[in-house]
């Protein structure tokens, strides 16, 4: 796989942008850059809008104020489609189409003209282990660990050169959980960008390498992962991961 880094200067850079509904601030004045490298993790205190932050890079939600560029290009000029084939997103909660797993992962595919035979949709589930039979299993029938692999799996089928995940993990058993991080692990190592939200500290150690640390709406610092475990006391840390994402 070539490398990300080889077109552009920045992933995404984020300049004075503020997000408002109703008008309540939800995000206010951000001005970041995310570069290539590593996994990126987004976290704070519930309510500190990492999901609304995270929405932003793809835009399913557009800024109040501000630019968002993706590869040095401002994102509001992009079509949606195409932006979307190059950053894959999954949720908290997988949203499966009804039929089979197969058809799950077809759907984007056809959508860019990417064409898959058997054999390479087998190989996208062993990504995610899980096993051939898999493919013309209806997804109804699937557990929340295997819709959400299945999930996964389907935004690999576009073949982005992004991940954005919102607390993936949050509701499946612990072995579900192993093998998305696993298979989140060896993407990025593959050259796959993952930035992922999560409320979760030991998940955070594991996973990433760098954090961006929103509170109240307000981009509190970029840090590697190992600087701010080494600044912050437990108290400190736990009061940033407590409850669960609210924006």
């Amino acid at each position: 796989m070539s490398s990300i880094k080889d077109s552009f200067s920045n992933l995404f850079s984020l300049e004075d942008v503020c997000f408002d509904i109703d008008g309540k601030v939800i995000l206010s004045k951000i001005n970041v850059v995310i570069d290539t490298s590593g996994i990126t993790g987004i976290i704070g205190p519930s309510g500190s809008g990492k999901s609304t932050f995270l929405r932003l890079l793809n835009k399913l939600i557009s800024p109040t104020q501000g630019i968002v560029k993706f590869k040095d290009s401002d994102i509001a000029e992009m079509k949606s489609q195409d932006l979307r084939k190059e950053i894959g997103m999954v949720l908290q909660r997988p949203f499966l189409f009804k039929g089979t797993v197969k058809s799950n992962l077809l759907y984007g595919p056809k959508i860019w003209n990417i064409d898959y035979i058997d054999p390479e949709l087998v190989k996208l589930l062993d990504t995610v282990s899980l096993e051939a039979d898999f493919l013309e299993r209806d997804v109804e029938g699937l557990s929340g660990g295997e819709q959400q692999r299945v999930s996964l799996a389907r935004s690999l089928a576009n073949q982005p050169i992004v991940l954005l995940l919102d607390e993936p993990t949050t509701a499946l058993d612990i072995v579900s959980e192993e093998i998305i991080e696993n298979t989140l692990k060896q993407l990025a190592s593959e050259g796959i960008k993952i930035i992922i939200v999560t409320h979760s500290l030991e998940q955070t150690k594991r996973l990433t390498e760098q954090l961006l640390f929103l509170k109240e709406g307000l981009l509190i610092e970029k840090t590697t992962t190992k600087d701010f475990f080494k600044r912050y006391n437990d108290q400190e840390i736990r009061s940033f991961f407590k409850n669960k994402e609210g924006k």
